[in-house]
Order: structure tokens, then C-alpha cells, then sequence
């Protein structure tokens, strides 16, 4: 695979179990890229939470995975952050990021349209180490309750690939459609 000419950070964005890990890593391997994933810092951060709010440690996990990427584009890296990207003030702060470094922003985003299929993986995977994914499919309905739509927001000019993983097509198909759409993006100037 090619390498990209300009700095980019690809964020993806879906609920749990929906397949975004895996396609994070291929794309990432792909390109020979670090992921930045918000749960391996809030795997970390799992035993502050019984002295602070768990919104407050979420939000830690955004700003970690931010300042990591800061660091990884200043030296000209590209970036790959694996996060739900669930609330518009996170996508903001990534495109503030973007802007300061001179970085194109793409969103990956991951939508399962076969239900009974991400049902299946999200309780095959379980909870994880961490604690903090759900394990069960009632686990993730009362998660999304919580949302209450706010996952559903408007990206802006951001350029978006929406993907459904669990299409009946190969795996690989769904990567080479994301990275050609990444190569595509990344190739497009940006407006100063």
C-alpha cells in the first residue's frame, strides 16, 4: 500500500461492537500508521473511577488520545484515532486539531445494518479487559439509550465514508473502499 503525502487524521466513529477496532488496525497496517484508542486509555484509567465520574475520565481518554496525536503530526505523522466519536464536541475539537497542524480530518464511520450479526460479535467479544464496553446487547441498549441521539449530529465539510460491517462482502473489500477514499481525501489541497 502507498503512503500518504500529507498529514491526516482519520477518526473513526460508531457505537460499540460495530467493527471499528478491526478496520482501525487494518487501515492503520495498512498504511503503517499508529492507532490511537481511546480504550486503551480508559482501560488505564479504569481504577479512577471510584473518585471520579466516569463522563470526566471519558473525556480524560479524549484528551490523551488529542495530545498524543498533536505530538504524532508535529512530526509530520499521520493518525488513526479508534473512538466512538459520539459527541459533536469531540469531532470539534478534532477539526481545531486538524486546523492548528495543518492536517486533513477524514471520519470513518461504522454502521452495522444487520443487527442480529453485531449482536452476535459484541457478545462474542465480550467486555474486554477494561471493564467499561458492553458485554450484552441490553448492555449496549441502555448505553445508547443514554446517548439520547446525540451520536447522530451533523459533521460539517468533513469528509465521511460511512461503511456497513456487516455487509455480506469481504473484509478486505471494506478496507480497500476505505483506503481509497482516505487516498482520495488526503490527495485533495486544503483550504487556508
Amino acid at each position: 500500500m502507498g503512503k500518504l503525502k500529507s498529514k491526516v487524521i482519520i477518526a473513526m466513529k460508531g457505537h460499540p461492537g460495530s467493527g471499528k477496532s478491526t478496520l482501525a488496525e487494518s487501515i492503520a497496517s495498512s498504511l503503517g500508521i499508529p492507532v490511537l484508542d481511546k480504550d486503551d486509555v480508559k482501560d488505564c484509567t479504569q481504577p479512577l473511577l471510584l473518585t471520579s465520574p466516569a463522563s470526566l475520565l471519558n473525556d480524560l481518554s479524549y484528551d490523551v488520545i488529542c495530545q498524543i496525536a498533536s505530538t504524532q503530526l508535529r512530526l509530520g505523522l499521520s493518525v488513526l484515532l479508534d473512538s466512538p466519536l459520539s459527541r459533536r464536541a469531540h469531532l470539534d475539537r478534532l477539526r481545531r486539531l486538524a486546523n492548528a497542524l495543518s492536517a486533513r480530518l477524514l471520519i470513518i464511520e461504522c454502521r452495522p445494518a444487520d443487527q442480529s450479526e453485531w449482536r452476535r460479535r459484541l457478545e462474542a467479544r465480550g467486555g474486554g479487559a477494561g471493564g467499561h464496553k458492553p458485554a450484552t446487547w441490553e448492555e449496549l441498549e441502555k448505553l445508547l439509550e443514554g446517548y439520547a441521539g446525540c451520536t447522530e449530529y451533523d459533521v460539517g465539510d468533513v469528509a465521511r465514508l460511512v461503511v456497513d460491517t456487516t455487509a455480506n462482502v469481504p473484509f478486505e473489500e471494506i478496507c480497500a473502499t476505505a483506503l481509497e477514499f482516505i487516498f482520495t481525501h488526503a490527495a485533495t489541497p486544503l483550504e487556508i
